[in-house]
């Protein structure tokens, strides 16, 4: 095992481990923890990663009151790992260390040259490739053994290619046309190799022409790791946490409860554009208040926060046990608890989205990954619909951004679905693909719950979001609950304030605050250098501009 580990194989309640000043620790799979049955929300699913597999160099389980001070160290990760995992942790703490990839599992290669049908690209050291038959194909580090922890090639299923604009700080996935598959990339017809690191590429398409200083970032779309997780914790504190790369999806807390993450640094290292294969900071099922303040996140392929519950199909109702059969129904989300006795459910319109019944959880049995029977104090009067699910309340939480700095991906900064009060107040967002506030709620395809309550986007500035939407409205701030009955015309969503915010818009002559199915809202004191246009929807009752 490698020395970072060792020094968590015998930690006490109440301990602090203090990493060596400025020291590197590199952590592999073959010699971290190597974990089973750790089931986590939004990543892999059943076929890619079916014994719930973790390859991890701080692991700490039930464990309470503890502190580990980083101390200016470096964890430097080799291959495919989740580099820390805390579970059934209460007073944890992880503070002023930084996370890198010796060789990152995202690919990058720079436009150098241009002309229709071809370019001149350039490919940093750390991107260890190899050409085959006209293929580009992108490749780890050696292992102890003389293998590849992984291979994948430029193009292909199981691969996504986006496109970074080293000018606009935009990524978009259609830079290329949309009729190229797999990204924003063309494919290639033939590969001529310069010098190391520098390629000639001849598109199959000889019209399409790149811009110079567009970056390709490559990728595999299997979430089999991630950057960090933090499972049916509590009180949890991430601080100063310089974060370079993660791999497969960012940090991921699920089940947990009251979370802080103060002055994590995740932007890109030197010469890179991206840090993270999907969300940076994910938070499923969490309870209490989560805090993210005074972060600094740069560059990746999904949203910056997403918090949600999720959402479970009910199958069958027995009457004479009060027990329901309850389902995971999306591929990715499986085999992690989704209740805990005495939770508070309530029974969802899978068309509508509005509960009818609240009851409270007083056992569950797992039947299988996907399937558990959950016994209630009651169930309701009425019979559920073909594709009605349940709602845990309880597992809901509070949500407070404050005083961040986001850029440069290609969808939502926040991604909201919880029905306690959000601030999100004095930040910075920059080059987002699609809105910086997004309210979803969904009970046919995600699966991600439920309504929201109180909102506040105040004090903001934004610039330049909503890019890759310039055709369909510019969406700054947009309520879109997926409500499937078209004759719906209810609230779905409680309230919203947006006051006092400044948005710029450099790339579109307006912006909309897109308003679908939300009970109230005030529209109040903005500045925008463009047409800023609150636009009332479908379901949306009272708006105050």
């Amino acid at each position: 095992m490698n020395d970072l580990s060792k020094l968590f194989l015998n930690v006490s309640d109440g301990d602090t481990v203090t990493l060596n000043e400025n020291g590197v620790y590199s952590i592999s799979p073959e010699d971290s923890f190597v974990l089973e049955n750790l089931f986590f929300s939004n990543t892999a699913n059943q076929s890619e990663n079916p014994n719930g597999t973790r390859f991890c160099g701080i692991y700490l389980e039930n464990k309470n009151n503890i502190t580990i001070d980083g101390n200016g160290a470096v964890i430097l990760i080799h291959g495919i790992m989740t580099p820390f995992i805390f579970k059934k942790c209460r007073n944890v703490m992880l503070k002023n260390l930084t996370f890198d990839h010796y060789r990152p599992t995202m690919s990058e290669m720079t436009v150098i040259l241009s002309q229709p049908g071809r370019a001149v690209v350039r490919i940093n050291d750390e991107y260890i490739y190899k050409i085959k038959d006209n293929d580009l194909i992108w490749q780890s580090e050696n292992k102890n053994n003389g293998e590849k922890y992984w291979e994948i090639k430029y193009k292909g299923p199981g691969v996504l290619t986006n496109s970074y604009n080293l000018e606009t700080g935009i990524i978009d996935d259609m830079i290329a046309g949309k009729n190229d598959s797999w990204g924003g990339f063309p494919d290639i017809e033939k590969i001529t190799q310069l010098q190391k690191g520098v390629l000639k590429l001849e598109f199959k398409d000889k019209d399409k022409k790149i811009p110079v200083n567009t970056v390709a970032q490559t990728r595999s779309i299997k979430r089999l790791q991630t950057g960090g997780a933090i499972d049916e914790c509590e009180n949890i504190v991430l601080e100063n946490l310089r974060i370079m790369s993660m791999n497969g999806f960012g940090i991921l807390a699920q089940n947990s409860k009251d979370l802080t993450y103060i002055n994590l640094d995740c932007t890109p290292k030197q010469g890179r554009t991206i840090v993270s294969d999907a969300d940076f900071f994910h938070f499923s099922g969490c309870s209490g208040t989560v805090n993210v303040i005074g972060c600094k996140a740069k560059g990746a392929h999904d949203d910056i926060i997403n918090i949600h519950g999720t959402h479970l199909k009910i199958i069958s109702l027995d009457s004479e046990n009060n027990s329901v059969l309850l389902r995971y129904s999306h591929a990715e989300s499986w085999g992690f608890n989704p209740y805990y006795p005495g939770d508070e459910i309530e029974f969802v319109s899978g068309n509508c989205l509005t509960s009818y019944h609240k009851t409270t959880v007083k056992s569950l049995k797992k039947i299988n990954n996907t399937d558990f029977l959950v016994f209630l104090n009651s169930l309701p009067e009425k019979e559920p619909k073909d594709n009605d699910v349940i709602e845990n309340v309880t597992r809901t939480a509070a949500l407070n951004v404050f005083n961040n700095q986001f850029s440069c991906i290609p969808s939502r900064a926040v991604l909201c679905t919880t029905r306690k009060d959000v601030h999100i107040e004095n930040n910075l967002f920059m080059n987002m693909g699609a809105p910086v506030l997004c309210v979803a709620d969904d009970a046919n395809f995600w699966f991600e719950s439920g309504k929201s309550g109180r909102i506040y986007f105040e004090n903001n500035i934004v610039i330049n979001c909503s890019v890759r939407e310039e055709n369909s409205g510019s969406d700054v701030i947009r309520y879109e609950p997926v409500v499937m009955d078209k004759e719906f015309n209810q609230p779905v969503h409680n309230f919203l304030s947006v006051k006092n915010n400044k948005f710029y818009n450099y790339f579109s002559d307006r912006y909309t605050i897109n308003l679908n199915y939300l009970n109230e809202a005030e529209i109040k004191n903005n500045y925008s250098n463009v047409s800023l246009v609150t636009k009332k929807g479908k379901g949306c009752v009272k708006v105050s501009v």
